[in-house]
């Protein structure tokens, strides 16, 4: 029946284009091109063309329509059954007109549809989100289900088509309203369980007066209570700085929508010292169980705690999400982790042997100054050390040439990664410092050869983090060669880095605080005089960081391309030819340009083969961290920075001005 459907809505077609041929030939065989000849032909055309047009559009449509009535009515019992289905069925052609519907599709029209749907023949007037698709007539797939509306009604459609390019679609519709009602609310009902910790309590309690100690736990114990009992959630206090949270999701979404403001409003609880509470807030969604939810928590609490507190985290299994985290931390004056960490960092050398520490690709004077304090530590403990080091920059050269000239020092301190992989053995362990991230270590395949594995860093850790057996992340220390240099006054008693060794840790302090201007505590200071009582000559440091001529050329010209728009975002290019190290060059202009008095951040865009790394700076008034994190990078909420692969510097200062329009319009700028 579809074949011939088929060929009688061609054969029209054929009669026209035959007669128009016929007609042409005889006129032109005959009358020998006189143009009044061709006037019968003319007319007769635009008669078959009437005829042909007016078949297709009206005639073809009822042909359809009857062939299928007649082929219902050619199996009864099949007309039956569909007829008295409870469920809406019609069956439309390629043009979206209903040629046949049962009486469910009638009564679903009657009661749930408009006059106008009750009267139309065209389903896309029913259904107006039905969109037709050449290859396949309703979906892309001819069982592909789909939700379309009817009224305040949801129906599932699923759609069957014929084959052929002329064939018919039957259509089959169930209401699903209520089934979606119900999975929503089951969707808002969803349990959520989270912790929250206050970062900050002991120092709180030292700043306030003993009677007011019992005061300032229950003003932010109220202030904890009313933020998630307004979001329909329940507060369990488990320790006095400590609470395990209880909501559903739809609670945790408004959250979400106001960002966490709760981070904002502890603040305004200020200590005798006018020192403001913050706390870290953590949640696990879309687990499995309430028990899989709040291991969830627990992860994303580590993560919160480790890019510094003051913030929220949200993890699924998949999903991660992060809130606030705006202000600068302070540092805390206890060095008890310190403690604890180097204590547990002798335990882990005494037990393996040899040890590989490496930095960050295209390293700095910062990571180059921590593995060389723990080689320090390791070699102490008489264990084979080897730093790894693949590349080395124009500012670390001086440093790393001494080392190489010293007769103090054996040939093989310093390893590539290929060499690294060749010696490694069952029983090594592999120490990271100065980063967190599997993705930008010397070495990433170091780290598949032993699961014993270190890691000191003092960015904020996000996705891609080691998995360590032991970590100490501090967000709040101004360089890991400051965290190094208290490790190692705790490593061993009597332990003391030799000059060469103090004077590299010494730089790392230096660069990475921008000369003690940046990002500095007392403890950084403490750490510096601890360097210097070691041996560290600070003029002899001083020399080895000056700058190559073309460095401060390129610095120049990068200053020359600053564009600052209107918010005080800065922008510039930093060449790279000529140059050892044209990021670290970047990162030194991004520093620079924060002197101006109208730039509130700076951006530096660095091209380098086929990557564009780009340095952020910031001093108080904007987080680049946060930033640079949405493009997949990281670090500090005042020094960050990422990398771009396959693209233009144009389209990578899109990129970052598109975060920013868009964290702008979230509320987290």
């Amino acid at each position: 029946m579809r074949k011939l459907t088929e060929s009688m809505t061609k054969w029209p077609w054929i009669l026209l284009i035959f007669a128009l041929l016929c007609g042409g030939a005889f006129v032109f065989l005959f009358f020998n091109y006189r143009i009044w000849c061709w006037i019968p032909v003319a007319v007769l055309a635009l008669g078959l063309l009437a005829m042909v047009l007016t078949w297709h559009f009206l005639i073809r449509g009822k042909l359809q329509q009857s062939m299928v009535a007649l082929g219902l009515e050619m199996d009864e019992e099949l007309a039956a059954r569909i007829s008295g289905l409870d469920l809406p069925y019609a069956v439309v052609n390629r043009a979206g007109k209903l040629l046949w519907k049962n009486g469910a599709f009638e009564e679903m029209l009657e009661e749930y549809g408009s006059e106008a749907q009750k009267r139309t023949p065209l389903l896309q007037e029913i259904f107006p989100q039905i969109s037709l698709y050449p290859e396949t007539g309703y979906g892309k797939k001819e069982s592909e289900p789909r939700y379309v509306k009817l009224g305040e009604r949801v129906f599932e459609l699923r759609q069957r088509q014929a084959p052929g390019k002329g064939g018919l679609t039957a259509l089959l519709l169930s209401d699903e309203t209520e089934h979606i009602r119900t999975r929503e609310t089951l969707e808002r009902e969803r349990g959520v369980a989270g912790l929250l910790y206050v970062d900050n309590y002991e120092e709180l309690l030292k700043q306030t007066d003993s009677g007011r100690h019992s005061l300032l736990g229950a003003l932010i114990e109220q202030q904890i209570q009313q933020y998630f009992r307004e979001r329909g959630g329940i507060v369990c206090k488990t320790e006095r700085d400590r609470f395990s949270l209880f909501m559903n999701h739809e609670g945790l979404a408004r959250c979400k929508n106001d960002r966490f403001h709760l981070l904002e409003q502890v603040k305004e609880i200020k200590t005798d010292g006018n020192m403001s509470v913050t706390v870290s807030i953590a949640f696990g969604e879309d687990g499995e169980s309430y028990h899989n939810n709040l291991a969830l928590a627990q992860a994303a609490m580590d993560l919160a705690l480790g890019r510094g507190g003051d913030q929220a985290v949200v993890k699924g299994p998949e999903a991660l999400e992060y809130f606030g985290g705006k202000a600068q931390g302070e540092a805390t004056k206890t060095r008890v982790r310190a403690r604890v960490k180097a204590q547990a960092l002798r335990e882990l050398m005494a037990l393996h042997n040899p040890v590989f520490i490496m930095g960050h690709t295209r390293g700095d004077n910062d990571s180059f100054g921590a593995a060389v304090g723990i080689y320090r530590a390791a070699v102490s403990l008489s264990r084979q050390a080897h730093i790894v080091l693949d590349s080395v920059s124009y500012t670390v050269r001086p440093f790393w040439e001494r080392f190489q000239a010293s007769a103090e020092y054996p040939r093989d301190m310093f390893l590539s990664g290929e060499e690294a992989l060749a010696r490694i053995q069952e029983g090594a362990l592999v120490v990271v410092v100065d980063t967190n991230q599997r993705s930008m270590v010397e070495c990433p395949a170091l780290l598949e050869k032993t699961d014993q594995v270190v890691v000191f860093d003092h960015h904020r850790q996000g996705d891609g983090a080691i998995s360590a057996l032991l970590s100490y992340v501090e967000p709040y220390a101004s360089s890991a060669s400051e965290m190094i240099t208290e490790i190692l006054q705790y490593f061993e008693d009597g332990i003391t880095p030799r000059p060469l060794e103090a004077e590299a840790m010494y730089s790392g302090i230096v660069i990475d605080t921008n000369s003690f201007t940046d990002r500095t505590s007392s403890r950084t200071f403490e750490a510096a005089a601890f360097l210097r009582r070691s041996g560290a000559d600070l003029v002899q440091v001083k020399k080895m960081l000056r700058e190559d001529y073309r460095e401060y050329r390129a610095k120049a010209e990068c200053m020359s391309s600053v564009q600052v728009d209107e918010n005080g975002f800065a922008y510039g290019v930093c060449p790279a030819e000529g140059l050892d190290s044209p990021t670290i060059v970047g990162s030194q202009v991004a520093n620079d340009l924060l002197n101006v008095s109208t730039v509130r951040a700076s951006f530096v865009f660095t091209p380098l083969e086929d990557m564009i790394y780009v340095s952020a700076r910031a001093i108080d008034e904007v987080n680049v961290q946060l930033i640079m994190e949405r493009l997949g990078g990281g670090g500090h909420l005042g020094a960050a920075g990422t990398q771009m692969k396959d693209v233009t510097v144009s389209q990578a200062m899109d990129r970052v001005r598109t975060a920013i329009l868009e964290m702008k319009k979230e509320g987290a700028l």
